[in-house]
């Protein structure tokens, strides 16, 4: 039985007469009636209300009744493509196929209309939504949206309502391949401008109005070569009429071939756009093939189809389309990337306030170090108030205060702020040596180094001067809030934040509460996250709460068999196949080795032998030494011989410990399986979904497997080591 309920797309339909065009039938598509707020979304009974209105309006353009079509939306959008939500039911999915050939007729009839097509994207346009735009023989786009582009192979599927098979005959080889397989691994969508400027849109147009008025200077521009050309009769052009690749006879003549025939100048580019570098150190075609060896198709499938259609029919090309469209849909790739949107999706800063929230007016931060002046910056730019850096010495308190302003340079730079803006916030910036002046502020962050005894006086000397109501907030990594708020008259109003590094980039916070503190904190320091435009998830005050407890856990694994006497190279590709954003030993350089190593060092005494304290990292962290060497021909950092050399002099080799490869993939897993296991029994956090949320957004776990816990499940880790499933049988049933 399916539990998925489609908010039906509707398609209103009215007659436009215009000077340069005639009679144009305008089908605008719609939300649900009542529900203008949800975007207009494509499932089943949607893509029959779409292609019926347009077949309809096609029937009455051969009659002679309309000289023109145009489609539009409402609102902030055009069309939002597929509902993400039928994606989640197993009953639901049986559809696509279904929907696909509905599209992909539909793109073959248009082909045959005999009056010209407009497209003007008024709002976002994503993946299906950007496709039935693809139809038209014209496009334009309203100068302020947002959210144009293909982000299938995100979510393990690919452009399958014709995408893959006609954007580059609308864009070139070169921007539909960077767009097709290359932007969604980036969260890349176009703007407007964009668009223009990528050939996607043939005009920039305010509304529906100057857009029919663009379009009927480029059907007159069109019609004027036409004249102009009445006399010629070239034979290629009858043997053109017969070749299923070229314009078809009776349609509009504006059109021109959609796909590249074999052996030619356009063939080739489109080969050499799939061959062409993807970063420094692969190609676009190994990329593709490495992904697919960690679990991820999409990518892969897509190029195949794409190195296929020079010489192609248009029918043959939507065919292999089809085909490959559906059996992504059902894969595990394709399952885990969906139920990771929408984990995205749910989970991003809301548009209203948190409730019970306090009212934030002055924030201090104590400490002006590089995280501390990193973390002012955010404050500034996401609350607008004023924000006072504190340290101990003048120089790193003006240093710190530099730092910060110079990341509000680089956001204006950047053009997320303007110039007035970026005046203004830098202006709200000051720093002072001066314990008093913080007295005024309705929270401090303390930002000082990760040393209990430290922070802990810290919170003490801010208590001294605060108003009792006013929050302290800490952003350790790793120390107990608990016993940072031990000796405090009010330990209800502590809460942690541990934003991630670099502060600007990673969207993730871990809002830390205690058993002490009370609602209104909590609640205001979730507010602070959803003002600062990041994603909050809650954890219970534990040691290395999600993220680095996770993380360490893993490397603990990695650092034991190193220390046991494994082969560093070997080790450190032992977990290519997890899909991570990089390999072990390069975390371990960009955490820091020092770092590392103290909370490597903190969660094996806190957590006990689950965790490993590793002589070798200690010894690598007393030379301040390096695990991997620089290279920029190589997809993964080499890795130093000065490991090798560190962990023999320190080794102990235990039998049967020093595992690499499957045997060492496998010990990771059953140990990321015990310990969440081990967090959800304890309240660390209430549900899987805020782990695997935590690690897609704070340590780069692949979405393709879903966060950990749905790739867990499906490896057999979760029963194998935890005995049970953290979901179901939702990705351990044969799909």
């Amino acid at each position: 039985m399916s539990s998925y309920t489609e908010h039906v797309t509707r398609v209103l339909i009215e007659d436009r007469e215009h000077p340069g065009l005639g009679t144009v039938a305008v089908l605008t598509f719609a939300p649900p009636e009542g529900e203008e707020k949800r975007p207009a979304t494509l499932g089943p009974r949607s893509i029959v209300a779409v292609t019926d209105a347009v077949s309809t309006a096609l029937d009455r353009a051969e009659a002679g009744e309309i000289q023109a079509i145009a489609l539009t939306g409402t609102g902030r959008v055009f069309l939002a493509g597929a509902d993400l939500s039928m994606f989640a039911d197993p009953t639901a999915v049986q559809h696509v196929e279904t929907m696909t050939r509905a599209a992909h007729d539909l793109q073959v009839r248009v082909r045959t209309s005999p009056v010209p097509v407009l497209a003007h994207l008024n709002g976002a346009a994503l993946g299906g939504g950007l496709e039935i735009s693809l139809m038209a023989d014209v496009r334009t786009v309203a100068p302020d949206v947002k959210g144009i582009g293909v982000p299938e192979t995100s979510l393990g599927i690919l452009p399958g309502w014709g995408g893959t098979t006609l954007l580059q005959s609308v864009v070139g080889p070169e921007t539909a391949v960077r767009m097709i397989l290359e932007d969604p691994a980036r969260d890349k969508q176009l703007t407007a401008d964009q668009a223009f400027e990528d050939g996607l849109v043939d005009e920039i147009a305010a509304d529906l109005d100057e857009a029919l008025d663009e379009f009927a200077a480029l059907v007159a521009a069109h019609v004027d070569v036409d004249e102009a050309d009445t006399d010629v009769v070239d034979p290629t052009v009858v043997e053109a009429a017969a070749d299923p690749t070229s314009a078809v006879p009776g349609a509009w003549g504006g059109r021109t071939a959609p796909l590249p025939g074999a052996d030619t100048p356009e063939a080739e580019a489109l080969l050499d756009a799939l061959d062409a570098p993807h970063g420094s150190a692969e190609t676009r075609r190994t990329w593709a093939a490495r992904l697919e060896g960690q679990g991820a198709p999409a990518v892969g499938r897509a190029l195949s189809l794409l190195q296929k259609l020079p010489g192609s029919s248009l029918p043959e090309a939507l065919r292999r389309e089809a085909e490959a469209l559906g059996e992504l849909v059902r894969s595990d790739a394709a399952a885990a990337s969906m139920y990771s949107a929408e984990l995205l999706r749910r989970g991003k800063p809301g548009r209203h306030p948190v409730e019970g929230a306090r009212e934030i007016r002055r924030v201090g931060v104590a400490g002006a170090g590089l995280m501390a002046s990193q973390i002012a910056a955010q404050l500034a730019l996401g609350l607008q108030v004023p924000v006072v850096m504190r340290d101990l010495d003048e120089s790193i308190a003006a240093k710190g205060l530099a730092a910060a302003r110079d990341v509000i340079a680089k956001t204006a730079a950047h053009g997320r702020i303007d110039e007035d803006t970026a005046t203004q916030v830098a202006g709200s910036l000051s720093a002072t040596t001066d314990l008093q002046e913080l007295a005024g502020c309705d929270l401090v962050l303390e930002a000082v180094p990760e040393v209990l005894a430290i922070k802990k006086s810290v919170f003490a000397d801010l208590e001294s001067v605060l108003d009792p109501e006013a929050l302290l907030v800490t952003n350790t990594s790793s120390l107990s809030v608990t016993r940072m708020s031990e000796g405090l008259t009010h330990p209800e109003r502590v809460v942690g934040l541990h934003f991630f590094n670099p502060v600007a980039k990673m969207p993730l916070v871990e809002v830390i509460h205690t058993e002490a503190t009370d609602e209104r904190t909590l609640a205001t320091g979730l507010e602070v996250v959803r003002r600062l435009r990041k994603f909050g998830v809650r954890s219970a005050d534990a040691p290395g709460f999600i993220v680095n407890r996770l993380l360490f856990r893993v490397l603990g694994a990695v650092l034991a068999s190193l220390d046991a006497g494994a082969d560093p190279a070997e080790v450190d590709a032992s977990l290519d196949a997890l899909g991570m954003p990089m390999r072990p030993f390069t975390l371990l350089d960009l955490v820091g080795l020092g770092v590392a190593d103290h909370v490597g060092a903190v969660l094996a005494e806190e957590l006990g032998d689950r965790f490993h304290a590793s002589p070798g990292l200690h010894a690598m962290a007393e030379k301040q030494a390096r695990f991997t060497e620089h290279s920029k021909t190589a997809v993964h950092p080499p890795v130093s011989p000065t490991v090798a050399e560190t962990f023999a002099a320190d080794a102990a080799p235990v039998p049967g410990q020093a595992l690499v490869g499957d045997a060492l993939l496998e010990r990771v897993r059953d140990g990321l399986a015990e310990e969440i296991a081990v967090m959800l029994d304890s309240g660390v956090v209430e549900r899987p979904e805020q782990i695997d949320l935590a690690l897609i957004l704070g340590a780069g776990f692949p979405r393709h497997r879903g966060g950990v816990t749905p790739y867990l499940d499906a490896s057999g880790a979760a029963h194998r080591a935890a005995d049970r499933s953290f979901h179901g049988e939702l990705f351990t049933a044969s799909r």
